[in-house]
């Protein structure tokens, strides 16, 4: 498996098993998409964000075909863009029926700061976490 910035034709190909609103081709034009590459196809894909999030780098989506999940791709695309990030707080939320992307954040290091009950259309509660780096100037 490769994981590597997405081509514009494989930013277009996500949508055949993208399960989020919006186009990843505009993620891909910003620069913020990375997919993995299984074989010769387009196993799954992480957008994230520089600035959107009150300017802190932000894991917008991430997305594996059905048919990958369980292989470890989800937390290689992750372990991507933190390494981006080095020395930064990066963030990140899901919903809270959404247990295995909890699992996965909270196994990757990621700590629960928060929740927002109402955000989404299925009254689900959003929850948000963040991943401290630890600043090797700043104390903790």
């Amino acid at each position: 498996m490769l994981i590597r910035r997405a081509t514009y034709e494989e930013a277009k190909s996500i949508k055949s098993f993208d399960v989020f609103l919006g186009d990843r081709r505009i993620d891909n034009w910003r620069g913020e998409l990375f997919v993995c590459i299984d074989g010769q196809e387009v196993a799954g894909y992480i957008a994230y964000s520089s600035n959107l999030f009150y300017n802190r780098p932000y894991i917008a989506q991430l997305c594996v075909k059905e048919s990958h999940r369980r292989k470890g791709i989800a937390r290689q695309l992750v372990q991507r863009v933190l390494a981006i990030y080095e020395g930064l707080d990066v963030w990140v939320s899901t919903e809270d029926w959404n247990q295995p992307a909890v699992a996965l954040f909270e196994g990757a290091g990621f700590k629960r700061m928060g929740e927002i009950t109402g955000l989404n259309r299925d009254e689900s509660r959003e929850i948000f976490f963040v991943f401290r780096d630890p600043h090797p100037l700043i104390p903790a």
